[in-house]
């Protein structure tokens, strides 16, 4: 048998031997634990651990017992249209990292499952905020430096604009808004009536939780965190719609803005993987020989 014959038989056992092994299947990740953060109640304060803001279209901020993501040509109490605004949220996860590193040690876990939920109302007794339906984002942002009550966060209408002020930002959501709850559906003609109430319970409020993506910056913001440095992990909620109008409870609903995820074994190498590596291996020193 000649060189040439003797190689495309080896190659030949080595490839019915790599067909005859099972396909690997992803193996499902072990849940260690359950996290959640909510926002400090009545918005946290501007020192708070856990804070929030909303953002107005005209740089000033608002910080109380909800906030508004909404567009220009949302209705508002007694008819007409509210200034713009978006939301940041932020969440201090270090003193927690620092429990599961110690737990399971750095770089032994990450996390899956990532998902922020909300208490909404459909109207609020407060010209401040608006109802309607539309759309939004939900960024993660890489500044956790913004304070409640200020200027900082800024006010922005585009990704790139974010990233002016943020500098690092992610898009882990778009969501819809439907202005509406199992019950009932809000409409423009009930601002001038009695219905236009904040509801805390009931038929016109609601819990909603959006699930979001596992952007490796998010991701890497959550398990690189320490309470020592970099405490904390912010997410800014943009408006997409001009008919958008969600008012969201951060003070005394009965859920204020919560983020949670799960925490999971990190993903080892498959064992299979390295054994389909070492086939392959062979195959290369293989040729190598008969080439010589």
């Amino acid at each position: 048998m000649n060189p040439t014959q003797s190689l495309k038989k080896h190659q030949f056992i080595l490839t019915s031997a790599l067909a005859l092994l099972p396909v690997a299947q992803p193996a499902k990740a072990q849940v260690l634990a359950s996290e959640s953060f909510a926002i400090s109640s009545g918005a946290g304060g501007s020192g708070a651990t856990q804070t929030s803001c909303m953002i107005l279209s005209d740089g000033t901020s608002w910080s109380g017992g909800a906030v508004g993501v909404q567009g220009a040509s949302s209705t508002k109490m007694g008819g007409g249209s509210p200034l713009a605004a978006n939301v940041t949220f932020k969440y201090g996860v270090g003193s927690t990292v620092d429990s599961l590193n110690a737990t399971y040690g750095a770089g032994n876990w990450t996390i899956s499952n990532v998902k922020l939920k909300l208490q909404y109302t459909l109207y609020a007794n407060n010209t401040r905020f608006g109802g309607g339906a539309g759309t939004f984002d939900i960024y993660w942002v890489g500044n956790d430096s913004w304070v409640q009550g200020t200027s900082n966060p800024a006010y922005v209408t585009s990704a790139a604009a974010l990233g002016n002020w943020s500098t690092s930002y992610a898009l882990v959501g778009s969501e819809n808004y439907s202005w509406s709850t199992a019950s009932y559906t809000g409409t423009a003609a009930d601002a001038t009536t009695g219905l236009w109430v904040t509801d805390k319970s009931g038929g016109k409020q609601a819990t909603i939780s959006y699930g979001l993506a596992l952007d490796s910056s998010l991701v890497n913001d959550i398990v690189s965190a320490s309470a020592a440095s970099d405490p904390s992990v912010s997410l800014y909620l943009m408006s997409t719609s001009s008919s958008l109008g969600l008012t969201i409870f951060t003070g005394g609903g009965s859920v204020l803005p919560t983020l949670t995820f799960d925490v999971v074994a990190a993903p080892e190498p498959s064992s299979l993987a390295l054994g389909l590596g070492g086939l392959a291996g062979l195959v290369a020193i293989r040729r190598w020989k008969l080439a010589k």
